[in-house]
């Protein structure tokens, strides 16, 4: 520590009257910067808390690609703050149907919207569950409406938001299941009860008009095969068989349990 007694700069009235009208307006238009830029944070922030790290003072009120769900245990790792928002309301619709199914929705989950998924998934998904790596990924809303259908109406953001619901009640599930190696149906079933339970009332009737199925008869009926043939028929036949009152949440305990869907 140096030595001495620390004398504050003392700033005269001369020195104040000395300002020029330039830096005075220098000051003005900082203060005006300020202020709109911290608008603009409120403005974003509604539904999602803004994470910033000491690299982002670096850069002129820039955003990160960490953005914390509000009341939620989940974080979204997107480069489209839309996007993101999406992410945390499909979340949010999958934490609270599977917690009025009794799942435990206590777990951290994360979320990472990008714009291509890894090599080892299916051109045709637009978002997938790493379980070896419990990874939730999610293709940017611009990519996914590249595929221009989904359940066989245009896709919309509603429809985005029902996809993040599919694969966040995967992780969930993962977590919940009692037994190592549930089967695929079983799975799928979970995760096509919740998007299809979940949706937007409007936009679920749409989807459902466009699939003139019957709900599956039994568990003999839920096979791996017809999920592979078909997966958006076989989850509107799931969320058919769910709405029957000898199922519902009874019957997803069972799945979790390992007493039905078991290979």
């Amino acid at each position: 520590m140096s030595q001495g007694q620390y004398k504050p700069k003392l700033t005269t009235l001369h020195n104040a009257k000395a300002r020029t009208s330039e830096s005075r307006s220098l000051v003005l238009k900082r203060f005006i910067l300020v202020g709109a830029a911290a608008g603009l944070i409120v403005a974003v922030g509604v539904g999602i808390w803004e994470h910033y790290s000491q690299d982002d003072l670096s850069r002129s009120w820039a955003f990160a690609n960490e953005i914390r769900c509000n009341n939620l245990n989940v974080v979204v790792h997107s480069p489209d703050h839309r996007d993101a928002l999406i992410a945390c309301e499909g979340a949010r619709d999958a934490i609270e149907f599977l917690a009025s199914q009794d799942l435990d929705v206590t777990i951290n989950i994360s979320i990472e919207i990008v714009t291509n998924l890894p090599p080892v998934v299916s051109r045709s998904a637009a978002g997938c569950y790493l379980e070896s790596e419990r990874r939730v990924l999610i293709l940017v809303y611009s990519e996914f409406r590249k595929f221009k259908t989904w359940f066989r109406i245009s896709i919309n953001r509603l429809l985005y938001r029902s996809l993040i619901s599919h694969e966040v009640a995967h992780l969930v599930a993962d977590y919940n299941f009692k037994i190592s190696k549930p089967s695929i149906q079983a799975k799928e079933y979970i995760a096509y009860a919740t998007q299809l339970s979940t949706m937007e009332p409007a936009l679920r009737k749409r989807v459902m008009s466009n699939f003139k199925y019957e709900a599956f008869e039994g568990d003999w009926q839920l096979s791996e095969t017809i999920y592979m043939f078909d997966c958006m028929g076989f989850g509107v036949r799931v969320y058919q068989h769910f709405l029957n009152q000898a199922n519902g949440r009874d019957y997803l305990q069972s799945i979790l349990n390992g007493k039905v869907l078991v290979e």
